[in-house]
């Protein structure tokens, strides 16, 4: 027990990270990580609450002892506040320190230029977290600063991304907002093996860098599903994160035997570490049982375990594409030895999920044993593209072990309009995907298009002349042969004018010709006409509240033009007139209808 506290002292004394012994054995022990933060004055708008400041603290914690790590900002300027060194106590107060320096804002976004300072210096294996959430925006004006930012994103694709994945530096993004060039984040995350992270809102940061820092340092975990958590009893510590609000109450943790422990009041064997928007508990040697939390417990919690006990596999893919089954390789270890024959319980079971990030199941699968001791199964193929989370799960009647993994969702098959409108770009993401074993049509408002090969990995469609009043969907479908199996893919529709004033949305046709539609009975049509008046109704309602919506935001302008009117009765006699006319060609309408449906006569053979 001696031992066991001097441990602790040391651990606490020397800054070792709650999460440091609980990180997988497979893994590196020292990884290289190299955080990025843009600080352009988008910012300020994006992440008004600083949020990358929790973000790096968090960093900070889970970081592993003795890892390498380093911290730059960019805008117009590429800065090193934090630079490379051990991940001790000293680096992480060092971090935790730099909140001021996130928010001394730049102008433009210099992505290339950060990329090459950042990961210049040599090294093995290197991780690089880029948050950003704008597009190469270099210094300049006209026509020159446009030519400028093309050809330095089109640097960043074609030749420095692939530059890092030859030199093992692993890139992973994090796109925060809406206006960030997501194509060119997800493109190179693909390109060095790296996961690309969508934060919608400031406060989805957090989770897009947890999935992020998981990548780089994977753990087992303990389900967590209403508060509570089971330990087993080779379960020799666990680490709680719990997220939860700015002003959530304070949080408890109680025991199998009935002990709450909070904040202020635990062991001092117990370590706490408490944020304004998450809580880390570390508990070593806990009780055998089951744990639960009094409080508010946010989405995206997890208990992190150290067991001798684990749960492994494969390098789960950080990029999965459309219409690609996901197959999945699992085992069980007991101290890096896997488990199989009469080491293996016999009540053991093993699946296989791919969720949403509202934990929504998209696919799922049972995985089967092999006599080496290792469970596979193939996932159905993903059909949303965005972030998910690839899970894994072990269980039998007295334990459960759980393995999650961030991942990314893409098409294999991109689709760019060029400039002026009149051609698209395809171009295979998919790394096996080419012009032999990949046949993509066109088709716009049922109209086929040409789609010509143009290099080993892309293909030219040209582009009709469109209305440029009309918003109108260009359809692209996929037929890949692999390995003697063909999959057929549709992809997204490639929207064209897409800020036009009137959408088209396209139509569908059968193959076989029209459908015939049997004549509905008196009654179907009475419920015919009764849902018709209800969507009429509807859209006059809805016709009504928008051009209230509008006449509001008009108001403030024209009010000191409109106001003397107002005044005046004959205005607002006006006024009534017209509203009265408008409810009255309804009225009409709708009872010239109901005459219409009572005269119809039944067709004669």
């Amino acid at each position: 027990m001696r031992a066991l506290f001097a441990l602790l002292l040391l651990c606490v004394g020397g800054g070792l990270s709650p999460l440091a012994w609980a990180q997988d054995s497979t893994a590196s022990q020292t990884p290289d990580v190299r955080m990025i933060f843009d600080v352009s004055g988008s910012m300020k708008a994006n992440d008004p609450g600083n949020l990358r400041a929790s973000a790096l603290q968090l960093a900070a914690t889970l970081l592993p002892s003795q890892a390498r790590g380093s911290v730059w900002t960019f805008g117009s300027q590429v800065r090193n506040p934090l630079p490379d060194g051990k991940v001790d106590a000293q680096w992480r107060r060092r971090a935790r320190s730099l909140a001021s320096q996130l928010v001394d804002y730049q102008q433009f976004t210099d992505i290339e230029g950060v990329l090459r300072d950042a990961t210049d210096a040599p090294g093995g294996k290197r991780h690089v977290v880029l948050l950003t959430d704008g597009m190469v925006d270099l210094p300049g004006s006209g026509e020159e600063k446009r030519t400028r930012d093309t050809a330095s994103r089109e640097t960043l694709l074609t030749s420095l991304a692939p530059e890092l994945a030859s030199r093992d530096v692993v890139v992973h993004t994090i796109a925060l907002s809406h206006n960030v060039d997501r194509e060119l984040l997800e493109r190179i995350s693909q390109a060095t093996g790296g996961l690309a992270a969508v934060a919608e809102t400031p406060e989805a940061l957090l989770r897009a860098f947890l999935d992020v820092l998981e990548r780089i340092v994977p753990s087992d975990q303990l389900p967590l599903e209403k508060g509570r958590f089971d330990v087993d009893d080779e379960v020799e510590g666990f680490n709680a994160l719990l997220f939860h609000d700015e002003d959530a109450p304070e949080i408890a943790l109680v025991g199998p035997d009935g002990e709450r422990y909070t904040r202020d009041d635990h062991p001092d064997d117990m370590l706490w570490q408490s944020n304004p928007r998450y809580d880390l508990i570390r508990v070593p040697e806990p009780q055998v049982g089951e744990w639960h939390i009094e409080g508010p417990v946010g989405h995206d919690s997890r208990v992190s375990i150290e067991s001798p006990l684990q749960l492994r596999s494969d390098t789960l893919p950080p990029t999965l594409y459309l219409g690609f089954d996901v197959p999945i390789d699992a085992w069980l270890a007991r101290e890096g030895e896997v488990l199989k024959g009469d080491t293996l319980p016999e009540d053991v079971r093993l699946r296989g999920a791919l969720r949403g990030l509202d934990d929504e199941t998209l696919a799922s699968t049972s995985l089967q044993a092999g006599d080496d001791g290792h469970f596979t199964g193939t996932l159905a193929a993903p059909e949303e593209a965005g972030n998910a989370r690839l899970v894994l799960n072990a269980d039998s009647d007295s334990w459960q072990r759980e393995r999650v993994q961030g991942v990314n969702v893409v098409t294999p098959v991109t689709a760019t309009l060029n400039d002026d409108a009149t051609q698209v770009t395809l171009e295979a993401q998919h790394p096996r995907l080419n012009v032999d074993n990949t046949q993509i049509s066109a088709s716009l408002l049922g109209e086929t298009l040409d789609v010509v090969p143009d290099g080993e990995r892309t293909w030219q469609v040209a582009l009709p002349e469109i209305d440029p009043e009309q918003s109108v969907p260009l359809d692209l479908d996929v037929s890949v042969t692999l390995d003697d199996r063909t999959w057929s893919i549709a992809l997204p529709a490639l929207r064209l004018n897409p800020e036009a004033r009137i959408g088209v949305s396209g139509a569908d046709f059968d193959s076989d010709g029209p459908r015939a539609e049997a004549l509905p009975d008196d009654d179907t049509a009475a419920t015919q006409e009764e849902e018709s008046d209800a969507r009429e109704e509807g859209n006059l309602t809805a016709l009504a509240g928008a051009l209230w919506n509008k006449a509001g935001d008009e108001w403030q302008a024209l009010r000191p033009h409109v106001e003397p009117y107002a005044k005046r009765p004959a205005t607002w006699a006006v006024f009534a007139a017209l509203l009265l006319a408008l409810v009255l060609m309804w009225m009409l309408r709708r009872r010239s209808r109901r005459r219409h449906h009572r005269r119809r006569h039944e067709p004669q053979v």
